[in-house]
């Protein structure tokens, strides 16, 4: 299946009104007489919610400090853009306005276990962690508490998880979809060899199982695989390994601080495949930098919605709007992220309970949650039942576009639809 075309969905104040009406629709009930019955009868106070006060508290735990401290806080900026929104409707179900207890991890495990002790008794649920690390240390702690957390991550492993509410496309899908554009485009054929170069962790695993998988369906040659740790500053060695095997392409998968000397490495040895990676490998700042014009010519990225400036992407729109200014790709992941929470909390309140086990028991209530033309659905319900989205929007790096990001296909799945476990 093609992306959708760009620039075809218009919207106008209906729209975004109707939003407003969706997330809305669970502020109250009708009674058996006919009368509408408040939900909030039903409303006890637990730790993170004072009936007395109606105020609904909710934590954040990113990285305010650190190398990842920039991204970080444009998630927290786009995931206040949606509770502000929110707030403006006069909160959750009409009347539970939300406030954001944040919580520096510094993208560290240790320092989430501590930061999670300190707030645990002040929040609902945890409406980001960011990690794979720090929602995998999280885990023991959310299951003796019965507490929710939704991780800032797109770890499939953590999908059929009950104390944990997914909001993003899984790492192995957005590999699977971008290796399959490029091989419809004829970027990659069967006569090549893809490669990939990725941390050596977990989130380095889910993006081999997809290149793996790629391989067998698409029937290029699977290359080598180098690894690396998140805070390594020299590549020369992983890359002189990609370049011997003849690697026309590889599966990436550092951030930002990664890139530039990535780029060097590569600019030293004379190598320039096609690189695939995620949003969070690009920073804004690299279009003033020497690298800019490597990775316009090497580098295919995966994001969410489509160009940052598309004002027919309803949900693209609304950002916007409320942050005055023409959106980064992390500041619409923690706007999606706060959708997520504000829709599972809309749940909890028409069942009545807003505890850690009643949170859950809303996640399993909800059928899906949509992202306004930001993403596909993320199924919900029984937790073995649950899937992340299975879209992926495909750009190349262009340092003239926003976010210096072009998009080629919005909302792409790959003809051969989700693989298995994505």
């Amino acid at each position: 299946m093609r992306g959708q075309p760009m620039n075809t969905r218009i919207i106008g104040a209906v729209g975004i009104a109707a939003a407003a009406v969706l997330l809305s629709s669970c502020a109250a009930q009708m009674a058996p007489d006919g009368s509408e019955s408040s939900s909030a009868a039903a409303l006890a106070s637990v730790p993170g919610f004072d009936l007395a006060d109606g105020t609904i508290h909710v934590g954040q735990m990113t990285a305010l400090s650190g190398p990842l401290a920039p991204s970080s806080n444009e998630q927290v900026a786009g995931q206040q853009a949606y509770w502000d929104y929110i707030n403006d409707q006069g909160g959750i179900a009409g009347k539970y306005p939300v406030e954001v207890i944040t919580a520096d991890n510094q993208y560290n495990p240790q320092l989430a276990v501590q930061e999670y002790q300190r707030i645990k008794g002040d929040v609902v649920m945890l409406s980001g962690v960011l990690g794979d690390a720090s929602t995998e240390a999280l885990i023991p702690l959310l299951q003796q508490n019965e507490a929710v957390a939704l991780p800032s991550t797109q770890s499939s492993r953590f999908t059929k998880n009950p104390n944990l509410g997914m909001t993003f496309t899984s790492y192995q899908s957005n590999v699977w979809n971008a290796l399959s554009y490029m091989f419809e485009e004829g970027t990659i054929t069967e006569d090549s060899v893809v490669c990939s170069m990725v941390q050596a962790d977990q989130s380095g695993e889910a993006r081999q199982a997809a290149l793996e998988y790629a391989a067998e369906q698409l029937g290029f040659t699977l290359g080598p695989k180098a690894e690396f740790a998140p805070t390594d500053t020299a590549f020369t060695a992983q890359v002189q390994t990609l370049k011997n095997a003849n690697c026309a392409a590889v599966v990436f998968g550092g951030a930002t601080n990664n890139v530039p000397n990535l780029v060097a490495a590569a600019t030293q040895l004379d190598y320039a495949p096609i690189w695939e990676a995620e949003f969070f490998a690009i920073a804004q700042s690299f279009k003033d930098t020497d690298i800019a014009g490597y990775l316009q010519d090497h580098f295919i990225i995966t994001g969410l919605g489509g160009d940052l400036d598309d004002l027919g992407i309803e949900g693209m729109a609304l950002l916007t709007e409320q942050l005055g200014q023409t959106p980064t790709m992390q500041n619409v992941y923690g706007f999606m992220q706060a959708i997520t929470a504000a829709t599972i909390l809309e749940e909890a309140v028409s069942l009545g309970d807003l505890s850690g086990p009643g949170i859950m028991a809303a996640m399993t209530a909800l059928d899906t949650i949509s992202y306004m033309g930001l993403n596909g659905d993320m199924i919900y319900g029984p937790v073995e039942d649950r899937l992340q989205p299975d879209t992926s929007t495909i750009f190349s790096y262009d340092p003239q576009a926003p976010g210096s990001l072009k998009a080629l296909a919005t909302m792409y799945v790959a003809p051969g639809g989700r693989g298995p476990g994505f």
